[in-house]
């Protein structure tokens, strides 16, 4: 069983006509649950999913997104085969009596529709999941879940606030990797794993709310500038946006060469920027942050930069 298994459910999400035969799209429907839903949600919440009667509208929602996802990726992944027969005589282009083939700009727009659905179904499962993660508990307890409370920045929004990701939900997950860097090379050799763990526990004590504002703001910055290299998104000057499937005729980024590596070098800046910032109130307040060495440095002592990150 799969989120799609019939002609009648598919025509739900696809303009496709009442004799579609739907064995034709399954292999490819198949392959978009394989390759795009269940990295995204755990085997064990698609499985749960799949078997969901619909007495829950919240997990119905979901479920009813991730169904569109599923069809309108299994479309994609099969755009090329499902016009043709493969016999033993060759490849066969599907032709009818009074129809038109489409051209090229009409196929490219109508693939760029399934995959920008697709995805974008998928984003919106994941927003309902964090909002009642209760109910998905098999998704918050695997690898996939969205929520990262080891970071600074553990939710989509939070990163948001800071630089525009269009609130992809996969943008962010995607943005991970890169975090745990950042948060190694900057934060750790000068706060320590005690004082990080202090500030991500969100009191209400105003200075280290303080911190953690801080540290958002510096974790993204810098995660930005580092991700710029990446080739993994596609960059402007006010927001990134990660790239779930690149079409062959689609740029990795909408900006030149020079201009990326002033986005670079201004992200890095503000990020470096926020971090003198939070040294400053880390050596004002000693008496709450964790570090006794800071004890004993200058309160006028400046951020060095090292070849590792930066130093006190």
């Amino acid at each position: 069983m799969n989120l799609v298994n019939n002609t009648l459910e598919l025509q739900e999400y696809i303009n496709v006509t009442s004799n579609f035969d739907f064995d034709k799209a399954l292999p490819f429907i198949k392959r978009a649950e394989r390759k795009y839903i269940i990295p995204n949600i755990g085997k064990e919440e698609y499985t749960t999913i799949l078997n969901h009667d619909g007495s829950d509208s919240d997990i119905a929602e979901v479920k009813y997104l991730l169904a569109e996802a599923s069809s309108n990726l299994g479309f994609h992944l099969g755009f090329a085969q499902l016009c043709v027969h493969i016999t033993n005589y060759g490849t066969k282009q599907t032709e009818l009596e009074d129809t038109k083939s489409i051209d090229w700009a009409t196929k490219r727009d109508l693939q760029r529709g399934f995959t920008d659905t697709g995805f974008e179904a998928i984003d919106e499962a994941l927003k309902t999941m964090e909002y009642y993660v209760d109910k998905f508990a098999d998704w918050r307890d695997s690898a996939a879940y969205s929520v990262f409370n080891e970071h600074f920045n553990k939710r989509t929004d939070e990163f948001q606030q800071h630089f525009n990701i269009s609130s992809s939900r996969k943008t962010f997950i995607a943005l991970k990797p890169i975090v745990r860097k950042i948060e190694e090379q900057y934060f750790l050799p000068m706060l320590g794993e005690e004082a990080m763990n202090l500030i991500k526990t969100r009191t209400m004590d105003p200075v280290l709310s303080r911190a953690l504002d801080l540290c958002q703001k510096a974790e993204v910055a810098l995660t930005i500038a580092k991700s710029v290299d990446s080739g993994a998104f596609v960059m402007t000057g006010s927001s990134a946006m990660y790239i779930w499937e690149q079409l062959p005729w689609e740029k990795t980024s909408e900006y030149s060469d020079e201009r990326l590596h002033k986005l670079k070098d201004s992200q890095q800046k503000d990020g470096e920027e926020y971090l003198k910032k939070l040294n400053a109130l880390l050596l004002k307040h000693p008496d709450v942050f964790p570090i006794p060495q800071r004890e004993s440095k200058p309160a006028n002592k400046n951020i060095i930069k090292l070849k590792s990150g930066l130093g006190l």
